[in-house]
């Protein structure tokens, strides 16, 4: 019986003890896979801008839009900015979420339409605006399905989101970007410095999604897109990487630009290939044909849970280089860098439990020892 009991003892001591010691591991799920994007629910969104009709600058369809926007941002501080541009009255719509805490990161998409179609098979339409359900409402519904879930992030910085007019009313590149390219002209530096990125994302709906990097665009801010892709395949197990083409690159004029030369760490995740087979500014791009039937709400859920992730995980923070001049010396070496610091805590914590273990199976099986060495001579 007290053989028994013993062992009993044994299992209640060594039980919390290997619960102690590896229990943690399994109580921490992934950040960056806890996401709350509903590609449905922007889809729905992409349908609501495509019934308004064309959304010129300057038209009756481009403030309704700008309304709607605005009646799904409660609690955001609302900015609207007029430029008047190659005859155009631009208005570019910004909604800032904790506004005051600095560190802004940027999210961006055109809510214009393309004025002509000139791709069109249909010769005698091509002077007629498209509806523009890629090229226009895709990033917008992103960005406002997105911003239904920023405020339960508990985020320490700013965001804001741009929604930018005067995007696709060019020729040439010099007249395209032209809502971006005023927003980037009256920017101060105080301004500039503040922002951390700049993330754009433009016709991103087309059920054939085949993004690549583009240029110009941040290696930093690359990289951890791409290692946020693979992370959502590898270790979260939804979804795949085979949307993006890790070995392709697309040079992209775009909102993008004004930032970047500006030195803001950018990126313009964007399909420029729209439909299946497509090719490079290809496929039903400034078409007719860029309706709302041709947008996948899977696709859309991709390209949320990018953005989305970025923000729960800092992604878009703390991309600059740091600039280093020539007078600037060398910090002394620490012995202990933080990383370092982390790893030796842990494994002291992890030495620690370590001994305490030990110590318990040592007494509990010195313990039962003793007792049974008892009974063979009868004692106790």
């Amino acid at each position: 019986m007290r053989i028994e009991v013993a062992v009993i003892l044994a299992l209640l001591v060594i039980s919390p003890a290997l619960s102690s010691a590896g229990g943690e591991e399994g109580q921490n799920t992934p950040v960056g896979c806890q996401l709350s994007f509903d590609g449905e629910l922007a889809n729905e969104s992409v349908q609501f801008q495509t019934s308004l009709g064309p959304r010129l600058p300057g038209s009756a369809a481009s403030s309704a839009l700008r309304e709607s926007i605005k009646s799904n941002l409660t609690g955001w501080e609302i900015t609207e900015k007029t430029h008047h541009v190659n005859g155009m009255v631009l208005t570019n719509l910004f909604a800032t979420w904790n506004p005051g805490l600095g560190s802004t990161v940027i999210l961006a998409a055109h809510y214009d339409t393309r004025g002509q179609a000139e791709n069109d098979w249909n010769e005698s339409r091509r002077d007629e605006p498209i509806l523009g359900a890629n090229d226009g409402a895709s990033g917008v519904a992103v960005l406002l399905e997105l911003a239904k879930h920023i405020p339960a992030m508990n985020l320490s910085h700013e965001i804001t989101l741009f929604f930018t007019d005067g995007e696709d009313q060019g020729e040439s590149f010099d007249t395209y970007a032209l809502g971006a390219e005023a927003w980037a002209d009256n920017l101060s530096a105080e301004e500039i410095d503040s922002i951390e990125s700049f993330v754009l994302v433009d016709m991103v709906g087309d059920s054939n999604l085949t993004l690549r990097k583009t240029s110009p665009g941040d290696t930093e801010l690359w990289n951890r897109t791409i290692d946020t892709i693979l992370f959502f395949e590898e270790t979260c197990g939804f979804g795949d990487s085979s949307y993006f083409n890790f070995d392709g690159m697309d040079y992209i004029y775009d909102d993008h630009v004004h930032a970047d030369r500006l030195g803001i760490p950018t990126i313009d995740i964007i399909d420029i290939r729209y439909g299946e087979g497509a090719e490079y500014f290809g496929g039903h791009w400034h078409t007719h044909n860029d309706t709302a039937d041709k947008i996948s709400a899977d696709s859309l859920q991709k390209v949320g849970y990018i953005l989305e992730s970025g923000l729960l995980t800092g992604d878009w923070l703390d991309a600059r280089l740091p600039e280093v001049s020539e007078e600037s010396k060398p910090e002394p070496l620490d012995n202990n860098p933080p990383d370092e610091e982390e790893d030796t805590e842990q494994d002291s914590d992890d030495m620690a439990v370590g001994v305490l273990l030990m110590g318990c199976i040592l007494l509990v099986w010195g313990n039962l020892a003793w007792l049974l060495f008892a009974d063979k001579r009868g004692e106790g």
